[in-house]
Formats: C-alpha cells, structure tokens, sequence
C-alpha cells in the first residue's frame, strides 16, 4: 500500500490505493469461469482397474473437439463400497471454452458403444438449473413483429425491375424507368466496402466488407444477417438461396476473431478450434449458423488446391448436392443436409481435369419423370488411354455415359438451361500439335441411352451460347483461326482485338426410309467480326455480339434471329439464314460488361472505374438496340440486375396469356401513355413552379430598388439607371429545319 501523508489522508476508506497489496496476494484462478469444463454422462460404471482405459478412451474421443489440459479429466468413484466403482459421470477440462462448446455441440447423444448414449453439457449449467426458481411464473410473450416480405419488389403496380448501382463509395438500388432518369429506392454511403451482388432469387442483397458479409432486403432494407468471416473475398450462393459460400485468403484464427468482435459481439462468433487455417465457409443463410468449413490451400503451404480457390465448390441445380475436385485424383460429392461426402467417401478418378453440374433437372421424353442429377467430368489421355467425357448419375454415382476423345488439349462444358442438352467444346490438335481446331460433342442426356451428335469446325472455337428456349435447340459459337489470346493490360483489358466469326446451328431431325437422322446443321456464319461475347435474350431470339474489355473496339451488334422479312404477310420460301437480321449496330467506348434484365426486354452496357477510367457509367438499351438512358460518372463501379425468382404460372396459363397478348398489350400501351402524360404534366409544373419564383424574387427586388431610389432622390443623390447607358441591339437570325422531303426530278 502507498504510504500516507498525516496532512492529507483519504477522506474515506475507499478512497484508499489497495492496488499493490491486491497485486501481491493475487490466487491464480480465483473468479474464472468454468465455461472450458463439460460433464459428461451415461458413461460405463468400471472399477479402478478399467478406470485408465475408459480415461484414454474419452481423450481420444473428445480431443479433436479442442486441446484437453493435462489430467483434464476428473472421473468420481464411489468409495462407499467394498470395491470402489465409478459413479457414471466424468468432468473434462479443456483449455479454452471454444473446446467445450465443439464437445458439446458434436459429442452429445453421441454413442460411445452399444449399450452406452454419451450425454454432454455444460458444467455451468448445473449452477444455472440449481438456481432454478421452483415457482411457475407465466412466460412473458414478446409482441409479434411481423418481418417484411423479401419479395417485395414483386408486388411493384408498373411491374417495374430493379438494379444497384456501385459508384464510389456509394450503393444504390433504382427502379427501371425506361427513357427517364432511374428513380432511387434506397441510396446509402459506405454500404459496401468492395462488391455487391443478388442472390440467384433476388431475395437478398449480399453486401461485403472486412468483417465479413452482410444480407439485406425487404422494403425497407434491413439487414437480415450478418456473417463473420474476417478478410472475405468471395461469396456465391447455392440455386435455392438456402446456402451462402464464403472464401477468405486469410486463414480463420478464432481467437483472433473472438478478440476483434469484443465482449458485446462474442456471441456472433461461430468459429471453433476445428475451424483454424480454414478458409472457406458454408452457412445456412436463414439462420446464420456456420454449417462448414473447408481448407483450400496444401496442407502446410500457401499454394491453393485450385486455380481459383473460392470457387471450389459447384452446386446441383437442386441444391442438395455440392462437389469439389481435388486435380487429378478425385471427385468429392457433398451431401448438403449433412455437409458430409456422399457415401462417405469420395470417388476416385486418376487425372480428373475439371467437372460441371446439368443446369436444371432435366424431364425424360419417354416417361414424363424427372431425370437424376447429373455430374460431368472429363479426363485427358494417358499413355494408351485416350481422353474421355464421363457422365455420372447422382446420388447413385452410376455412370451412364462415357465418351472417348482423342488428341484432346482441354474441354468445356455448356448446359442448356433445360438440362436437356451438355455440350463439350473439345479444343483437338493436329497430329503434328502446330494446329488447333475444335469439335462441339452434344449429348442429349433426357433421352434413350444418351445418343450424340458432333459438329466439327474447321478453327477453333471461342465461346458456346445456348438459346435459353426449349424450342429447337439452337446455339450461337464464337470460333476463330487465331486462338492466341489477345495481350492483357493489368486491369484484364486487351490491348488488340482479334478477328472472329460468329456461326448459328440448329438442331434437325429427319426420316428416310425408317430411318430417324438427326444432326445440328449450319444457318448462317457472320464473318469477320471483332466479337469477344455472345449475349442471348433470357426469352431467346434476340442476340447481342459484344465487344468487351479491349482497348480497340467497342462494337455492340443486336440480331433478331426470327426476323420476318414479309412483316406479318403469309410467304414461303424464308430460309433461316436470312431470318438472322441485324437490327441495331451501337459502340460504348469503353464497354467492360453487358446484362440482360429478366424479362429480355432491356439491356444494361457499362464501363467500370475498376478496368479503366475513361468514360465511365452505363447505357440502358432496349432490345432493339435503342439508347434509352445513359449515365456517367467517373467514379461508377459496377451495376447489376436484381433477377427473378421463376414464374409460378403452369404452362397452360402461359399458354393462353399468350394467345390474349393483343388484348393485354392495349391495356399496357394506355399505361404507358398516362406515364408519358403524368412526366409531360410534371414537368411542366416544375417549369412553371420555377418561373413563379423567379419573377416573386424579380417583383421582391424590383421594390427594394424602388426604394433605394427614393432614398437616393432625398439625398440629393443621382441613382443610374438603363437611360444613361448606351444600348447595342444585336438581331441575330435562326433557322430550324421543319420537314425535309427528297422528291427525284424527272428530265
């Protein structure tokens, strides 16, 4: 204790400096929690002899859920009998409470042997129940607040669709208002620290930042989730929205993350000691619970498993599934319920190169039924063994169809949006490996013993689009004689452009002679393009070749594949080729990234500050290639569609909306005529609001200078005015062209 000075002494005894005498006498201990203690019942009654084998059993047992102190375990013996016995029960002490929490989360109910259901809790909660008032006293019932519903948007009266817009540090979703200026549902700073994105329904709005991420939506956006994960890269969600993936480059340190939450955030922590050095994160998005986790990188280095780590995982289109590849061993099939391998062990397939789930569960032709799930991979060739494409059923793992290849350099998957169809794009090489050429193998998986048909291109193809419609099918591909990839700059924008050809194939199916014979035939091949994107309508028939992410060319095409040349009249004769119109021919200096809007009625173009910084902003298009709107900004980001969730309308419904479409549309026409009409009359009001002001504020000033004038006169001072100014009128003569017609002169 400090010493004390007899002239100034404390006014009381709390006022006294115990600090150093507390400081000598501390007892290491005393006032900890026992929150790192679990007890553990329903275990074996042994005697002293098999008491050490039962202890070696429960560390064994309970030691991957954390670190065990030395002697951490304390089994109680009855020494009341004759020969002393266990009492069924035995306390563990781990080294950090995280440990408990796993012990109890994951060892309780459960089975040590046959006769024998471990029951795990916490040893705090013995002092918790002993208090326990043994008085009933009536439960308080919170009020009811009812949440808003995340599909909101849906119930908007002009049907109108939605998109964020990322511009500096600014995060705003807007409604499509067509020719006029997007009006703003919600506008927030600092919303997001890097990327933004939709879930695949567009129930949520996924916002990120160094702690992690963030879900919002409803009507007034609130924040619907919070996700801990520190450093976070990338996120994805699975087809139903049920699951949210996250990746981080830093490894979890769960301590670290304890101590940045602090005392008030502890409990939104849900990392473990099982989590450390993991990277990847899989969580129920409705209820926040962390479901997984998953290492990405080689055990004891930096080096990733794959290319891009944070899309390890792909989904089923059901969502029940998850599968992973570990290069040129194995194939990893996750049960979604669980998040456990599927059979519990993982199927191996000596140089497995890359895999893709079908897009939908396809329905069979035959039978009505809808087809298992289906997983693709392709292997290369190996000494004797050539290449081969591999299609597995899932969950029975059957293999229903294989494929050999040969003088295979890689291979791509592309599924139809129906499920119905897989092509693989196989880039071959000459025999003397100098030249490169692709060959489009189609499976038609809904179908008796899944036939094939091959399209073999004389160059190499680029890029493969499906037509997102069932009625067909037909695909666009991108194909070139260069295959050479064009120069990046640092920001991933080419430095030259390459030239390229744009071919359009449907499917045919024909009868001779019994004979049924069906083959994907050639419609017509634009030659000579600077094409580095196919962009399909989500309704088809419309297409768009873009040019995006280079430094030369900007080109922007719109084609209407089901172009009618006789407008409606009955004709015969059409070729298809000649249905393959161009409609529009734009440029958007600068362009990175082209999207569709849900309905296939609208397109977004934009140039993003994260490629370059010349020009920025987007341009709305409609699908004719008509500029409606267009916006800069040098600080603009990226803008997204919020998407749709699918249509609850059966087909026949569809069907017969479809057939009153003319009855229908006259309702709309009149809608969009009072919408022009309401913006007309606004805007006039505005004029005419401003005009008002303008000469209330010239009759306020007008007075006021009447005034001064007056003042002036009895003070014997001369006020100027205009007359004593000399005036210089200019007339200055403008002509608008009216109308302008051209009418051929005859000689």
């Amino acid at each position: 204790m400090v010493a004390l000075d007899p002239r100034n002494l404390p006014a009381t005894v709390d006022d006294i400096d115990f600090s150093d005498l507390e400081k000598q006498f501390q007892v290491d201990g005393v006032g900890d929690t026992f929150d790192n203690f679990v007890v553990i019942d329903n275990l074996p009654v042994v005697d002293e002899v098999k008491k050490p084998r039962l202890i070696k059993l429960l560390d064994k047992k309970f030691s991957p859920m954390g670190k065990i102190k030395p002697d951490g375990i304390e089994m109680p013996m009855d020494t009341s009998l004759a020969k002393p016995k266990s009492k069924g029960f035995a306390f563990v002490e781990f080294e950090t409470p995280e440990g408990a929490r796993e012990a109890i989360q994951k060892m309780n109910n459960h089975p040590l042997d046959k006769s024998h259901v471990l029951a795990v809790n916490a040893f705090m909660d013995i002092e918790k129940y002993l208090g326990t008032n043994e008085t009933y006293e009536e439960p308080v019932v919170e009020e009811f607040k009812e949440k808003e519903h995340l599909k909101s948007w849906l119930s908007d009266p002009r049907a109108r669709d939605q998109f964020f817009v990322i511009t500096g540090a600014n995060l705003k979703v807007l409604w499509n208002e067509k020719t006029e200026e997007p009006s703003i549902d919600v506008d927030r700073n600092n919303w997001t620290e890097t990327y933004s994105s939709w879930s695949p329904k567009g129930s949520f709005l996924l916002t990120t930042h160094r702690p992690g991420i963030g879900l919002w939506g409803g009507k007034s956006w609130e924040k619907q989730r919070r996700f801990v994960h520190p450093g976070v890269f990338h996120s994805s969600f699975s087809p139903n929205e049920k699951f949210l993936v996250t990746w981080s480059p830093e490894p979890i340190n769960y301590k670290q993350v304890i101590a940045s939450l602090g005392p008030e955030g502890r409990s939104e922590n849900q990392f473990t000691e099982y989590d450390n050095g993991h990277q990847l994160c899989i969580w129920d998005t409705f209820t926040g619970a962390l479901l997984r986790s998953f290492p990405t990188y080689r055990e004891g280095t930096k080096e990733p498993l794959t290319k891009f780590p944070g899309q390890i995982f792909k989904w089923s289109p059901s969502s029940k599934y998850f599968a992973s590849i570990t290069p040129g061993q194995s194939l990893s099939i996750y049960e979604s319920a669980t998040m456990t391998l599927l059979d519990k062990k993982s199927i191996k397939v000596p140089g497995i190169k890359d895999f893709s789930w079908s897009s939908a569960i396809a329905v069979d032709e035959r039978s009505g039924k809808e087809v298992p799930e289906m997983i693709a991979y392709w292997t290369p060739e190996s000494g004797n063994l050539p290449a081969r494409v591999t299609i597995l059923s899932v969950p029975s793992k059957e293999i229903i169809r294989t494929k050999n290849l040969f003088s295979v350099d890689n291979c791509r998957f592309a599924w139809h949006p129906s499920g119905k169809y897989l092509c693989v794009t196989v880039q071959r090489h000459s025999k003397n490996k100098k030249q490169l050429f692709s060959n489009l193998e189609i499976f038609r998986v809904s179908e008796k013993d899944i036939p094939v048909d091959v399209v073999e291109m004389k160059d190499s193809a680029v890029s493969f689009a499906w037509e997102p419609t069932d009625k067909g099918p037909r695909f666009a591909v991108l194909h070139t004689d260069n295959p050479t990839p064009p120069q990046l700059n640092n920001s991933g924008m080419a430095l030259t452009t390459v030239r390229t050809n744009v071919s359009f194939y449907k499917f045919e199916k024909s009868q001779a002679g019994g004979v049924i014979k069906t083959q994907y035939t050639l419609v017509k091949t634009l030659a000579e393009k600077n094409t580095t994107e196919l962009s399909w309508s989500p309704r088809g028939r419309h297409i768009i070749l873009g040019t995006l992410r280079t430094t030369q060319a900007w080109d922007l095409e719109f084609y209407d594949t089901e172009w009618d040349p006789t407008e409606g009249q009955a004709q015969k004769g059409i070729a298809d080729a000649e249905r393959i119109y161009q409609v529009a021919a734009n440029e958007h200096y600068g362009v990175t990234d082209l999207e569709w809007d849900p309905t296939g009625r609208y397109v977004l173009t934009s140039a993003s500050s994260w490629r370059h910084t010349i020009e920025n902003g987007y341009i709305l298009w409609d699908f004719k290639g008509e500029c409606l709107y267009r916006s800069r900004d040098d600080k603009f980001r990226a803008i997204c569609w919020r998407p749709r969730p699918k249509s609850l309308l059966s087909d026949e419904q569809k069907r017969v909306i479809r057939k009153n479409l003319k009855k229908y549309s006259k309702i709309f026409d009149e809608e969009d005529r009072r919408s022009a009409l309401a913006i007309t009359s606004e805007m006039f009001a505005q004029r005419r609001r401003v005009l008002d002001e303008w000469n209330a504020w010239r009759k306020k000033v007008d007075a006021l200078l009447e005034k001064e004038k007056e003042l002036a006169d009895k003070s014997g001072y001369r006020f100027a005015s205009l007359d004593d100014q000399e005036i210089l009128i200019v007339e200055e003569i403008v002509e608008t062209v009216i109308e302008e017609k051209e009418e051929e002169v005859k000689e």
